[in-house]
């Protein structure tokens, strides 16, 4: 299944209607040894987005961090190498999410982590992982991603 850009602009809206709670995310982007990175093709839309999930109660973010990406993507991560790209809550970025049962704020801590290689199994969450590079990322990139990937990609690149 792909969203078509309107089911997408329904999807993820920059304007509030009184009704949002908040939800806190947390995704980390991999980065390998080519300076790829890896996305998902998520499920639900069919659309690309970096790896993640919502935190749960009772967990830090980092905890979150680690059991998303062995979730999504069944890899290991260590928290001391996990390195904090931003946080990203602006609703001009479409982080106001219409679901059929609810609609959130979403609010996205966003971390990046380096290794050589990293052996993948994906879940039931993504239709397919794959790593591009920052000149040829796909074009059809869920709207909260777009900002995140930009300052990824600053950072990918620093020594």
């Amino acid at each position: 299944m792909e969203f078509s850009q309107k089911e997408i602009n329904l999807r993820y809206q920059k304007f509030f209607n009184g009704e949002e709670t908040i939800r806190l995310g947390v995704a980390v982007a991999l980065i390998n040894q080519k300076n790829e990175i890896l996305l998902e093709k998520r499920s639900d839309c069919g659309w690309w987005g970096v790896t993640g999930g919502k935190l749960d109660l009772g967990e830090t973010v980092q905890d979150c961090a680690i059991r998303e990406i062995k979730e999504e993507c069944n890899v290991l991560v260590e928290s001391k190498l996990l390195k904090l790209v931003g946080v990203y809550s602006d609703p001009e970025e479409g982080r106001i999410l219409q679901y059929p049962d609810n609609r959130v704020h979403l609010i996205d801590i966003v971390y990046v982590f380096k290794r050589n290689y990293f052996e993948l199994k994906k879940s039931h969450e993504s239709l397919e992982l794959k790593f591009f590079t920052f000149d040829r990322l796909p074009d059809l990139i869920v709207p909260p991603a777009i900002k995140p990937l930009e300052d990824i990609y600053r950072i990918s690149n620093e020594k």
